[in-house]
């Protein structure tokens, strides 16, 4: 399936694997319950076909999955974006990326921003 076709749901399932995120931290990033992100990871192609575009529940996995998106074109090979994930930043005060888009919907939106320009996106610091 062309990726531009991909659903919401699909593309959390892409998310995962790359980033190989167990259930609870990929909702501590969708910024949804847990007990709801696995059971629509869990829906067959066919139920989620039948899911609006965008879950209720599931706004903030839109920027989540445009972060994937922005990182994957930078770092094609998943371990190079969990180095970047894991990597503590300085745009981030020394934080790690991954830990700063759990903290809220709008720390979230920040590291969109952020991956979006590219800003120290290919750091090492």
């Amino acid at each position: 399936m062309n990726e531009s076709n991909l659903h919401v749901i699909e593309w959390l399932r892409k998310v995962q694997l790359a980033w190989e995120l167990p259930a609870d931290q990929l909702a501590r990033l969708c910024h949804c319950p847990v007990e709801i992100l696995q059971h629509h990871l869990a829906l067959s192609a066919t139920e989620i076909e039948a899911l609006p575009t965008v879950p209720a529940g599931f706004d903030s996995a839109v920027t989540l999955i445009g972060i994937f998106k922005n990182i994957r074109a930078t770092y094609p090979e998943p371990g190079d974006q969990n180095g970047w994930l894991q990597r503590e930043n300085s745009v981030f005060e020394g934080h790690r990326p991954i830990d700063v888009m759990a903290m809220s919907p709008e720390h979230l939106a920040f590291v969109g921003y952020t991956v979006e320009s590219g800003l120290r996106l290919t750091a090492k610091d």
